[in-house]
């Protein structure tokens, strides 16, 4: 099991470098009453522990899920539709477990973070071919066979991102309905995804953080969203990566030679967007972090 620092409360300025101005930090200052997290595959699992514990100022700090976390099922929290009120006093929109796509109604109070394509469909190949959406008749019959290349290159595993955010799961699947066929019908013909709609949505997110950024990523939240932050936020780490004493907090990247040349278009530009809108924020919320 990693190892992470010792149990004490660590303060914000001791967290976060100072240019995010955070030594004051205190969950009273929350912006807003609730959220929603819209939580990508492959893009950092540990978001979960910035979430909830925005949420919940009652939870113990080192309360949260993955290497180094006392274990907690932060869906066991809800009360019906509201988190329980003698540890938390806001509340998050329930999307655990799993992978819900973004809800049109709830934008504007949705965070999220982001992965450099390539990187996240290699992690997906790796997590048993991840495919959050698909029915096995979605599958090609050498599905168990294929390689990093043959998985990227399958119909309906690339522009993940891109479908999240325009309301249709991960990989995509036989439309079940008009609604959920109006989100990516294009695709299915081979049309395309709707990019410029996608990147729209990004724009109007509450918090868009980079998994490569990860540090920064969770100062910028609490920069821009209130709250204190915690040790156990600063880990970004998957249950199927090498653990120890000596693994890193932040794993290393995968070889982008196995795509053989393959490039999500669709996913590429929607984090080209969020990159920038990132950069835009940290301008914004903390000037003095920008080299």
């Amino acid at each position: 099991m990693m190892r992470l620092l010792a149990v004490v409360a660590l303060t914000a300025a001791e967290l976060c470098p100072p240019c995010f101005r955070l030594q004051n930090a205190l969950h009273g200052n929350r912006t807003r009453q609730s959220l929603r997290w819209l939580h990508v595959p492959k893009t950092g699992s540990t978001f979960q522990n910035t979430v909830f514990h925005w949420a919940c100022p009652g939870l113990p700090h080192r309360a949260g899920y993955g290497p180094g976390a006392t274990p907690i099922r932060f869906a066991k929290l809800y009360d019906g539709s509201q988190l329980n009120r003698t540890l938390c006093d806001r509340d998050v929109d329930q999307t655990l477990p799993g992978h819900k796509p973004a809800s049109m109604d709830r934008v504007d109070d949705t965070v999220a973070m982001f992965r450099r394509p390539a990187q996240r469909i290699l992690s997906a190949f790796r997590d048993r071919k991840h495919a959050d959406g698909f029915q096995d008749r979605d599958k090609a019959p050498n599905w168990r066979d294929l390689n990093a290349s043959g998985y990227a290159r399958h119909p309906g595993i690339a522009g993940c991102t891109t479908r999240m955010l325009l309301g249709a799961k991960c990989a995509h699947v036989h439309q079940k309905s008009e609604e959920t066929a109006r989100a990516t019908n294009e695709a299915a013909r081979g049309g395309g995804l709707p990019v410029a709609k996608a990147t729209a949505v990004v724009r109007r997110l509450a918090f868009v953080g980079l998994q490569e950024r990860w540090a920064d990523s969770i100062c910028l939240f609490h920069a821009m969203l209130g709250g204190a932050p915690r040790k156990i936020e600063f880990v970004v780490a998957h249950s199927r990566r090498r653990r120890g004493r000596d693994a890193p907090l932040v794993p290393a990247p995968y070889d982008e030679g196995r795509l053989d040349g393959f490039v999500d278009a669709a996913d590429e530009a929607v984090y080209a967007e969020a990159a920038r809108v990132f950069e835009a924020n940290l301008r914004r919320f903390a000037p003095d972090c920008v080299s």
